[in-house]
Formats: C-alpha cells, structure tokens, sequence
C-alpha cells in the first residue's frame, strides 16, 4: 500500500531539558510516497477512519473511480490542496516559552502550522523554545533567531516574556497573541499585539448589569484582573467570594445569602466552577438578576455541564470573529480550535497578517479585525446559551 509521510519537523518542541537546538532543517511541507503497493476501496476508507488525511488526499488521485468517497476527497483536498503553486518565500520563527505557556506551546504551534499548510506554499517554520520567561533565556534564543536569519517572529509570551522582548527586538518583525498593548509600556512600531482585553469585555458586560454587583472568582490571575475591573465600575458590589477550595459548603454560602437575590452574578471562573456554582443558584432558591462572564466561559461545553434552566440569564462576552471555515477545518485537524479558543484565534490572525503584509501582498485576509496603534482591535460580542448553541445577542437588548 502506498503511504504518504508528512513531514513536519518542529525541532525545539521536542522539549528536553537541553538547550541545544537540533540541526534537523525547519518544517516543511514536504509529502513523500515510501511504497508502491496498490490501495483499494477499503484501503482509502481506513485511511479516512484513522485521520490519515494527507495520506488519503495523495493515494486518492490515481483512484477516481470510487465515486461514493469523491466528497471527502473534494472536502480535504479544499484545505490542504497539495499543488504546488507560484513561489512565495515564507520563513517564520516562533519563540515559544514553553514551561510558561505549557498547553499553548503546542496549540500555537499547530495553529501556525495549519494555516501555512492551508495556504499550499513550501514554508519554513522554527520553533525556538525558551522554556522560560527569565531575560537570559529570551534574549539568547531572540539571537539565535537573527543568527538564522529569520525576520519575522510569532511570540505567545506572557506580559512578563513580553517586555523582555521589547527591549531586544532590534531587527525583527514581532507579532504577540496572548499580551493586550494596554498592559505593556513604551510600544515599539514593529511589534503587533494580538491580546483581547478583559476590560473592554468587562465594560460590555456591565451594560448588561443592574446596580447590584457580586463577584465570584478563584486566586488565579486572570480573576484578579477581572475582580478590579468589575471593583472599578460605578455599581455597588454587594458581596464577593472567592471558591479556591476543593471543598465548598454552598449550603453555607448560598443557602440564607440574599445578598445574591436581584444582584448581577460575575462568574469570574474556570469553567467547570462557573457551571457548577450555577446549578446550586437554584438548588438554594437564590434567584440572581443574571449570570455575566468574559471570554473564560465561552466554550459549547457550558452547554452541557450545565442546565438550560441554570444558565438561561448566563451572558458572556466574546471577541473570537467570524474567519473561513477552511481555515477552521484546517486548525481543527492539527487540534488547534480557533472558533472558541481566543489564544489560537489570536495566533492565526497573526500568521494571517504576516502573509497579507509580507509574504503575499494584497492578498485578501482572512480575518476583519484591523490593527490600531499596534493592538489587533478586537469586536466584542455578548453571547446568549440558548438550549443548544450559544448565539450573540443584540445591543438592543435580549
């Protein structure tokens, strides 16, 4: 049976504790056929049910005879078409802390990779891993990335990883998806900020608000930015409360607490708290004026860990756009969601960028948002969980 090698080589992902950077050339997409022994019907629909979709794109071609799985070749060959167009020189570092950001080094990654490969041209993508944030280990790695010559640099850092790379980013085109320009000082026109901002959800959010304001939150630092924007606003704040335990005696919080009665509930929480502090609302008879959460909470999966009747006043903002669902597909395939992960959304707009701006000019984008003075300016949206979807609703109101 013929097979068909993908070859992506990410050489720092693989993550030892060496710094040492493998001498293994940069990834490419490269498909190379190993054997020449004929494929069949079953043969195609197994590579089909294993998710060897490169594999079955190539053996396919020489076997149009089978019409009944013509559609899912015309499906994938849409978005990862493997002929080979006009030359374009595409050559992107990325500098990937990888003990900081730890699940997002790889998800960024494939996001970046997914878009190149929906694209069709030969690319080079390195990945230079700091594993940590400290000044030595960015600075080194931001060298090495000159040394090889590259010029164009995708950096899902913190803002702590971020400020470094500021002050050393001489020579290099830097786009950085995960930090908001409103939390670094003294921007540099050469680097990009792709980061939502909390606050402008906050402030969306509490347009939805009545004038009784209670807060729930955990110790992590996305709820202490989240609690002081709320804090800031100009409504009362009734009572706050923050779940850091594994065990919680909501019967002891909720049960005689009226403070909650006709208050706008801040669900400052992963998700698994916010669906689970929502069903004891109703468990207690608290009866709250609505439910409001950022970004964290915008995930189908609050649909099903919780119940319709929990979550019907559940409001949440939401700054992920509308791109192509090729694109889509594409990440969806290399595990990279980008239509409700707004870390790997941020990370292909970037890579979307880039190409508009250097590699392919005038090309159309594949995503609205505009840049403005250096900060990608995200839209946001207040997002309603209706029975089985969660939908935007108007300005209007609900």
């Amino acid at each position: 049976m013929k097979k068909l090698l993908f070859i992506a080589f990410i050489a720092s992902l693989l993550f030892s504790k060496s710094q040492i950077m493998s001498q293994i050339p940069p990834a490419q997409n490269i498909f190379i056929n190993l054997e020449t022994k004929e494929c069949d019907r079953d043969c195609l629909n197994t590579l089909l049910e294993n998710g060897k979709i490169f594999s079955f794109l190539e053996v396919y071609k020489s076997h149009s005879q089978y019409d009944d799985i013509q559609s899912a070749y015309e499906k994938f060959s849409k978005v990862f078409n493997t002929q080979k167009q006009e030359e374009i020189n595409i050559k992107i570092a990325m500098l990937v802390p990888q003990r900081t950001i730890r699940r997002y080094a790889i998800s960024t990654v494939n996001a970046v990779l997914s878009y190149l490969i929906y694209r069709k041209y030969n690319f080079e993508l390195k990945i230079y891993n700091s594993n940590n944030e400290s000044f030595e280990s960015i600075t080194q790695e931001l060298n090495k990335i000159k040394k090889d010559g590259y010029r164009f640099v995708i950096a899902p850092l913190t803002e702590t990883g971020a400020k470094i790379v500021m002050q050393n980013a001489v020579g290099l085109t830097i786009y950085i998806p995960t930090v908001n320009a409103s939390k670094v000082p003294n921007k540099t026109p050469n680097i990009v900020f792709g980061g939502i901002s909390y606050k402008e959800q906050v402030d969306k959010l509490l347009t939805y608000a009545n004038n009784r304001l209670v807060i729930f939150s955990d110790d992590s630092s996305i709820a202490d930015e989240l609690n002081q924007d709320v804090e800031n606003s100009q409504k009362l704040v009734v009572y706050k409360k923050s779940l850091n335990s594994s065990r919680l005696n909501f019967k002891k919080m909720l049960k005689w607490n009226k403070k909650i009665d006709n208050s706008s509930i801040f669900m400052n929480l992963p998700l698994v708290k916010t669906s689970l502090l929502a069903s004891q609302f109703r468990v207690y008879d608290r009866k709250p004026y609505n439910l409001l959460s950022t970004q964290i909470n915008y995930n189908p999966m609050i649909l099903t860990l919780t119940q319709y009747a929990d979550r019907k006043s559940l409001l949440i903002a939401n700054s992920i756009g509308e791109t192509d669902a090729q694109i889509v597909n594409a990440s969806g395939l290399l595990n990279s969601d980008i239509k409700y992960d707004w870390v790997n959304y941020a990370t292909t707009l970037g890579i979307d960028l880039f190409y508009n701006r250097y590699f392919s000019p005038g090309t159309p984008r594949n995503f609205k948002e505009e840049i403005n003075n250096g900060q990608v300016a995200y839209k946001t949206d207040i997002m309603s969980t209706q029975r089985y979807k969660i939908v935007p609703i108007t300005d209007e109101g609900l």
